[in-house]
């Protein structure tokens, strides 16, 4: 069949709206033809191969100097940064936004050699598993939760939601938890919640990737989880913990603050995480500085999904 498609003419429409910058209707009167034809035959275009459009994040000249750096300074495997302006520091949910971006990019990589994932929880991992995209070479991975329920009705709290939202899109097998997070040391656990539990901790020894959110220190934000006293709740507050991973509030120097006087706590145990091949932390904010630092330091975490401005500041006190 004869092809009679004008293709010196798609690459003429196809220059005059990708690089002259024309809008369709200037294009329209350029070549006497209607603004729908126009829009049209640029699908025509981009159909042909004639235009090849990529989707790429922001490049920003300093941000691979500051990657660099961020390694050397931590002593990460892997630094990755996404472009924040200075000021999304006034929304902590729009720096949160960015970093899930880059997450979501990034994570099919990172991840793409591990078959058991812990999977931590928190508003950035929420957001993540949100826009990641689907895999179609992840068949292999087992998502594990590292972290109990939470009463709480906030999605990023929901453990199973996260986890299954992270295997839906990597297309891979998954365990869930019906045990809350924290709970009264003097409550006994059902058969059947056991025999869950002692299942999950079986596939926490087997971790070969983890990927965890990094919360403020309890003075800063509100402490989200309600299955603790207000005694408690006071307690950590006047704390010097510098943050949380896995509801696990620890100090400068890599403690944790005890809950287990009261409380059983059912979370992977944060020294766990030196053990794991790739601990991919993603965290962001300048009231997360300290115990991103911290946290690096006392080697919870090797590999950092950050912003820009943070990872300034990080810079600016190691």
């Amino acid at each position: 069949m004869q092809d009679n498609t004008d293709y010196t003419m798609l690459y003429r429409l196809a220059k005059y709206y990708y690089e002259d910058k024309l809008s369709q209707s200037e294009i329209a009167q350029k070549e006497h033809i209607s603004r729908p034809h126009i829009s049209r035959l640029l699908d025509k275009a981009r159909e042909c191969g004639i235009v090849d459009i990529k989707v790429t994040l922001p490049p920003e000249l300093q941000i691979s100097k500051t990657r660099q750096a961020l390694k050397e300074k931590l002593r990460l495997k892997d630094a990755i940064i996404a472009f924040s302006p200075a000021d999304a520091m006034k929304n902590s949910k729009r720096v949160s936004m960015n970093i899930a971006t880059a997450a979501a990019h990034h994570l099919p990589h990172l991840i793409s050699e591990a078959k058991n994932i812990g999977i931590g929880w928190g508003f950035t991992m929420y957001q993540t598993s949100l826009q990641l995209s689907y895999c179609n070479n992840c068949e292999d991975i087992t998502s594990v939760p590292l972290v109990g329920i939470s009463g709480e009705n906030n999605p990023y709290l929901q453990i199973n939601t996260i986890v299954d939202r992270f295997a839906e899109k990597l297309g891979s097998k998954s365990l869930y938890t019906n045990i809350p997070a924290i709970r009264e040391s003097n409550m006994e656990l059902a058969q059947v919640e056991k025999d869950r539990y002692i299942k999950i901790r079986k596939y926490w020894d087997r971790l070969d990737a983890a990927i965890i959110g990094l919360g403020v220190p309890p003075r800063v934000g509100k402490f989200l989880i309600s299955e603790v006293s207000q005694k408690y709740k006071d307690i950590l507050i006047n704390s010097k913990t510098v943050g949380d991973i896995l509801s696990h509030f620890f100090f400068e120097d890599g403690t944790v603050f005890d809950l287990k006087a009261d409380y059983e706590q059912v979370s992977l145990p944060i020294d766990k995480l030196k053990n794991i091949e790739k601990v991919i932390c993603l965290a962001g904010g300048l009231s997360k500085v300290d115990g991103i630092i911290a946290a690096a330091r006392n080697g919870f975490f090797n590999i950092l999904i950050t912003d820009s401005v943070t990872a300034k500041h990080i810079l600016e006190k190691v």
